[in-house]
């Protein structure tokens, strides 16, 4: 999720600099036969970079919100514990640095143009939104959780993966692969556990599934 959306936003981003540069400082382009200054529609260009980013950034905060929520219901899951603590410092770290990146952009984009353009807004925003999550979370409320139908991790990525369609698990010493129907595999990371917590991790995940139905195969 994470990775999805900083790639798409530093893809975006890079045009939009360009964009601001050109505006910002009246730069003169040949072709175009007029300067940054000039150029017509700036406020709806600005609107549709502030709109995407506030599109992206929205969906990953709803997606991260509930996912801690859903997670912290720990009433509905039959073995839940909070996330290892070098799990942990791994999520202040890049949500720090996330929070770094936007919040240069945005201010980037306010010395360039002199003034707060629709994306920066945006993307201070997010920037506080992120400080608060993670001040809101990084105690005891990010969190793994196994219930009947799914195992979920929530911090500032989501991991869900449903025992639904299952037909083969694979129990490695660093992560657990599940194979479902049509060549479908997803990989659930057990480094967010502490590491004696793993191997309870891994029986409790077994007790979910029907031997019958889901070969288990075990690589430790």
């Amino acid at each position: 999720m994470n990775s999805f959306t900083n790639s798409v936003l530093l893809f975006f981003s890079i045009p939009l600099i360009g964009f601001c540069i050109y505006v910002g400082y009246d730069v003169q382009i040949d072709f175009l036969h007029l300067s940054g200054a000039e150029l017509p529609f700036q406020s709806y260009i600005y609107l549709a970079f502030g709109l995407l980013f506030f599109g992206l950034l929205g969906w990953r905060s709803v997606r991260r919100w509930m996912g801690v929520y859903i997670v912290n219901k720990t009433n509905r899951f039959t073995w839940n514990t909070p996330i290892s603590n070098k799990r942990k410092q791994r999520v202040i770290t890049y949500t720090l640095l996330e929070v770094l990146v936007m919040s240069s952009l945005a201010f980037a984009l306010y010395v360039t143009l002199g003034l707060w353009v629709f994306p920066a807004a945006v993307l201070m925003f997010f920037s506080l939104e992120s400080i608060i999550f993670l001040l809101a979370g990084v105690k005891s409320r990010f969190r793994v959780g196994v219930s009947s139908k799914a195992i979920i991790a929530a911090d500032r990525e989501v991991v869900i993966v449903y025992f639904s369609g299952l037909q083969k698990i694979t129990l490695g010493k660093d992560s657990i692969y599940f194979d479902y129907i049509k060549e479908l595999q997803l990989l659930f990371p057990t480094d967010c556990l502490e590491k004696d917590q793993i191997s309870v991790f891994k029986k409790e995940v077994q007790k979910m599934i029907d031997r019958d139905k889901v070969l288990i195969r075990n690589n430790d």
